[in-house]
């Protein structure tokens, strides 16, 4: 998880002018029953940073077969 937090930080630092503190507390994941993965977002962000951040997700948290 330690590269995942290293993305999501550089995300946060390129976009630094749109985003306020960490871009960790602008989102949550929930893991659903059926072990598929959900974000949450609790604060506002712009489409093509929920983008970035979805991809990211998506990269380590969705397995490929």
């Amino acid at each position: 998880m330690d590269e995942f937090n290293k993305e999501i930080a550089a995300i946060g630092v390129k976009n630094a002018i749109e985003i306020s503190g960490d871009l960790k507390d602008y989102f949550k994941i929930i893991q659903r029953p059926n072990e598929s993965y959900k974000i949450v977002w609790e604060k506002k962000a712009s489409t093509h940073i929920k983008h970035k951040v979805t991809a990211v997700v998506k990269k380590y948290f969705i397995p490929t077969f």
